[in-house]
């Protein structure tokens, strides 16, 4: 077994924001394939997904891939990342995408521990471990952005570990939160809801740089949709999902997953509607019309 603490961490370490080009990463890391490494000179402690939901951040993704392939190496870990993207046609939905990340990663391997994550968010101290305690543990306590202070209390947003267990025990994420904000708070209620207790790593450790970016559209029903959280919680998360995967690419560097939504999946969400209208998703091509 690899040793409890890996050997070669050392602390603090530089945050590299310049996108380097596809093949010098992909050269740097010659051992990664399709995603995945693990340690070859031990048996890795921990089997761990990483699941990144995304859309249009090129530039982040090359900057994100080069920096935390390198930190979680170090770490001696046995893992990989995926990538989960959803129609550009649909508006961006992050619990989906980590619900769907969750689903197709358990059917390639037998993770125990999933890291869900921010494409903006770098970590800046490899003390910072990517594993899963008994509890579920908040990883970013202290980003730059937010001068190195936990946003506030409950927040449960930006990088967190769980594992298999205790992600099934809550039904994973609400599936309803489209468009910015919510989805990590009705998270923390469902923890709550479960009494389960959540961990952060120590302000000093679990330190990240955030990448520019502009400010995503905020959902304007996140407050009503958290307020039905608690009658929710049985039938909306990883036991209701439904989805078409358009795509599933074994990439060098990260397995990169496209999904959509079909129009009978599409229904039960017309009562939230981004603009307060019955209709929330314009589809010319397929002729979605939830009015």
């Amino acid at each position: 077994m690899c040793p409890l603490i890996p050997p070669e961490l050392v602390g603090d370490i530089p945050v590299n924001k310049y996108p380097l080009n596809w093949t010098v990463i992909e050269s740097r890391y010659k051992t990664v394939v399709n995603g995945s490494h693990r340690p070859e000179k031990c048996t890795a402690r921990h089997k761990v997904a990483l699941l990144i939901p995304y859309r249009n951040r090129a530039r982040h993704l090359r900057i994100f891939l080069n920096h935390m392939h390198a930190f979680l190496i170090k770490q001696q870990l046995d893992y990989g990342i995926y990538i989960v993207e959803i129609d550009e046609d649909i508006p961006f939905n992050r619990g989906f995408l980590f619900n769907v990340g969750f689903k197709e990663a358990s059917s390639d391997y037998s993770y125990d521990c999933f890291i869900f994550h921010d494409v903006d968010l770098l970590p800046q101290n490899d003390h910072n471990l990517y594993n899963c305690p008994d509890q579920p543990r908040h990883l970013s306590v202290a980003i730059d952005k937010f001068m190195y202070k936990l946003a506030y209390s409950t927040n449960f947003g930006g990088v967190s570990a769980m594992t298999k267990e205790q992600f099934t025990t809550v039904n994973g994420f609400s599936n309803f939160f489209f468009g910015w904000g919510g989805e990590d708070d009705d998270l923390y209620n469902r923890l709550v809801y479960h009494k389960m207790t959540i961990s952060r790593t120590m302000s000093d450790v679990a330190r990240y740089t955030m990448l520019s970016h502009k400010q995503a559209t905020r959902n304007p029903q996140r407050i009503k949709l958290l307020r039905s959280g608690k009658q929710r919680m049985q039938t909306d998360g990883i036991n209701s999902l439904e989805y078409k995967v358009l795509q599933k690419i074994h990439r060098k560097l990260y397995v990169h997953v496209t999904v959509t939504l079909e129009e009978s999946a599409l229904r039960p969400f017309k009562k939230f509607s981004l603009s307060g209208n019955t209709t929330i998703f314009r589809r010319s091509a397929a002729n979605f019309d939830l009015s």
